[in-house]
């Protein structure tokens, strides 16, 4: 199956290549999506700002390719994209295929946040879920998700603030965590997505 990363042109796209290579995909980096994917894979770097002007110069092709049935994955700043808007460095706009913003973790909690927290599945429907429950993922980010629906949050992590870890409808999954370096449970992930995407 293949898969799209998008270069925004920041960033090491190595990691998030490698674990989708091992998972089973055939993966290819390009600055816009072919056409002829299976998936679609926005990746977790560079800054809200800089990023949404790059995805709303295509948005009306992702809306295309999400309407026609392909599968879509953001990593971090991935899953924060598809929502509304973003704070992080003025307000700027997101695809919207998620109702709500993106703003800073709030609390008094150090940022950005590193390292490793527990995920806890508070919504079983979404297959991408399976065997993630109460495991720790890896986290690097001082931004969250501030969602105005619950329907879509399949997973949440707390640190200073509940946010959601894991959004997930129809095609279209998010993940707050890296799946690339969250090992063991990490690879359970990107097992499952390929079966997703698969089936």
């Amino acid at each position: 199956m293949k898969v799209t990363i998008i270069n925004y042109g920041v960033g090491n796209l190595y990691s998030i290549s490698s674990g989708l290579k091992r998972a089973g995909f055939e993966v290819e980096i390009n600055k816009e999506p072919k056409g002829n994917e299976d998936l679609i894979v926005f990746p977790g770097v560079g800054s809200f700002s800089a990023v949404s002007n790059y995805i709303l110069g295509m948005k009306g092709k992702l809306e295309d390719l999400k309407e026609s049935g392909t599968f879509f994955l953001g990593v971090c700043l991935g899953l924060q994209i598809m929502f509304e808007k973003g704070t992080e460095g003025g307000i700027n706009y997101g695809l919207g295929w998620f109702k709500g913003e993106v703003d800073k973790i709030k609390g008094n909690v150090k940022l950005p946040h590193i390292g490793w927290d527990l995920l806890k599945v508070v919504d079983l429907s979404c297959p991408l879920t399976e065997g993630l429950d109460n495991q720790y993922v890896y986290y690097v980010h001082s931004y969250v998700a501030y969602p105005t629906e619950t329907k879509p949050v399949v997973g949440v992590s707390t640190y200073g603030v509940t946010y959601p870890a894991i959004v997930c409808d129809k095609n279209v999954v998010g993940t707050q965590f890296h799946p690339e370096k969250s090992s063991k449970v990490g690879r359970i992930f990107l097992s499952n997505l390929y079966r997703w995407v698969k089936r």
